[in-house]
């Protein structure tokens, strides 16, 4: 795991997802949803990336957000399927972090971000969505994931 990220200004993007509320002890429970949004088997024109995203968002004082998992469509569609919702990824700077390794590392990777990575930094994190990119892989496995924690930088 390397704390080294890649600066990057990014434009807005609108994904077509799914999303819940949890907490930082429910967020075990993520891996279920990520398995329902691959059985959803969603097809739409206008794929932006070869790319799923977890974005976290709406986070409140006592620790629960809201996760979304979709991909990024363009336009976004004019009706969407039952359970879809639009989650938008706000314009701007972001810190990116890169990773291949086992996906279960994935909130200690966090944790790290905010503990260590953005304290010593001299950053400061802006309001927006933090989210996960994971590029699609033909050699991808819970062992080997690619993935990519982008975060919101003023």
């Amino acid at each position: 795991m390397t704390l080294q990220p890649d600066l990057i200004d990014c434009p807005a993007k609108t994904l077509v997802a799914l999303s819940r509320e949890f907490t930082m002890d429910t967020r075990s429970d993520i891996p279920s949803m990520w398995m329902n949004f691959w059985g959803r088997e969603w097809v739409f024109d206008g794929e932006e990336e070869a790319a799923a995203f977890g974005v976290s968002y709406n986070v409140r004082p006592d620790g629960a957000f809201s996760y979304a998992i979709g991909r990024h469509i363009t336009p976004t569609p004019a009706s969407l399927p039952d359970g879809a919702c639009t989650v938008t990824l706000s314009a701007g700077r972001y810190a990116v972090f890169r990773n291949t390794g086992p996906v279960s590392e994935l909130p200690a990777y966090f944790d790290a971000i905010f503990t260590s990575w953005l304290p010593g930094s001299g950053e400061t994190q802006r309001e927006g969505a933090v989210f996960e990119r994971y590029p699609y892989s033909d050699d991808a496995s819970p062992e080997r994931m690619q993935y990519e924690i982008w975060v919101p930088l003023a």
